[in-house]
């Protein structure tokens, strides 16, 4: 019974905080799938914490520790904290831009092991199969108790693993910041959900989860400053801080290479057809750049310099590579217009040019070149 003050007063604070954070996504303008998960996590948190609450009114006598108070306050517990792991890692894949995660069909299959334990644990009043209450009104694990372990701490984990992964994969080096950061910081609420599992009547559950909810919305916040919102590549700032970190050092090897790709008559599409449709082509655009980018060639930054305008900052070993890597990107935007059945032609000219370590140059000067590179392009492109 002593301990039942101290918890609730932990858990009543926790949701102090995450209202602020729920206050803030509701009144944002950004409404990114990112954020619309975030926020049905924060709803789903301040549920499990009031059922916290709930639960230690009945483990302390507050409210009669009847069956039936029993079943019903580990029921909310555990139905919800599943239904939170299963929306964390949502988050962290949208985070990553992975498409697949964007489709609802696939979003219902992840959250099925969510819906399994769930169901679990509505039924465990009378098939006792996760937990069960005995004769001296105790409640006791059931044969099927480790499946309400697996699911939350599952999610939480492939969420980790799949990121770091990612992160030391060559082909996402641009990206290997971020993907380190959703990779590790799994790590806390793991660690706080195991010791509250030992401790079960010390609060750990909710000051990991309140951390972790507090990561996310700094880091969508930092994509959301970071990154194109139309294109969803990085910006033309990110670009320059990129680009600066690429110049002071040379890695054995490699040399550096910008691309500055450039859409072909952009202005035409969006006098016949209209601005959106003009925006739908630059997406579909960073799309083909991205998808050409992944590749193990090389090591290579995305950004949208400005208006109709990417930049690629490519680390290869040869200029043949880095045409090559142009070559690609035509193609790959040439594919996508016949994919999509436009009405028009899209295409895109790209200029190249490489940095003299030896020699080196300002960034301005750096850009100026393959901007250069990329008028004689044009003027080719155009005879």
């Amino acid at each position: 019974m002593g301990y039942v003050f101290y918890y609730i007063e932990a858990y009543a604070a926790c949701i102090f905080l995450l209202c602020i954070v729920q206050f803030k996504i509701f009144k944002g303008v950004n409404k990114q799938l990112s954020q619309v998960y975030l926020g049905k996590l924060v709803t789903v948190l301040i549920f499990y914490f009031f059922a916290e609450i709930f639960w230690a009114l009945v483990d302390g006598s507050v409210i009669p520790s009847t069956r039936s108070m029993l079943y019903i306050s580990n029921i909310f517990t555990y139905v919800l904290l599943s239904i939170a792991a299963y929306l964390w890692f949502v988050i962290s894949e949208i985070l990553q831009n992975v498409k697949y995660i964007e489709n609802d069909s696939n979003r219902l299959v992840l959250s099925l092991p969510a819906w399994i334990s769930s169901i679990l644990c509505i039924s465990a009043y009378r098939t006792g199969l996760v937990y069960y209450v005995d004769e001296n009104n105790i409640l006791q694990n059931g044969r099927l108790y480790v499946i309400l372990v697996i699911v939350p701490f599952g999610y939480l984990i492939a969420a980790s693993i799949k990121a770091l992964y990612r992160g030391f994969s060559k082909e996402k080096y641009a990206e290997r910041n971020i993907y380190f950061m959703i990779g590790v910081f799994p790590v806390t609420p793991i660690i706080f959900g195991v010791l509250q599992a030992l401790y079960w009547r010390i609060p750990f559950m909710c000051y990991g989860a309140v951390v972790a909810v507090y990561y996310m919305y700094i880091t969508s916040l930092e994509n959301l400053i970071s990154l194109d919102p139309l294109t969803q590549v990085n910006n033309r700032n990110q670009m320059l801080k990129y680009l600066v970190s690429k110049v002071k050092d040379q890695e054995n090897g490699m040399s550096l290479f910008l691309l500055i790709v450039d859409v072909d008559k952009l202005k035409n599409i969006n006098e016949t057809y209209g601005h959106k449709e003009g925006d739908r082509a630059l997406v579909r655009v960073a799309d083909a750049i991205k998808s050409v980018c992944q590749g193990p060639r090389g090591r290579c930054f995305v950004a949208r310099y400005g208006g109709d305008e990417f930049v690629v900052v490519a680390e290869m070993a040869y200029r043949a590579e880095a045409t090559w890597l142009s070559d690609q990107i035509r193609n790959a935007v040439k594919k996508a217009a016949e994919d999509t059945l436009d009405k028009y032609n899209l295409s895109v000219s790209v200029g190249i040019a490489q940095y003299d370590y030896e020699s080196p140059i300002p960034l301005q000067s750096f850009i100026a070149r393959a901007d250069s590179d990329l008028y004689k392009q044009k003027k080719v492109n155009v005879v």
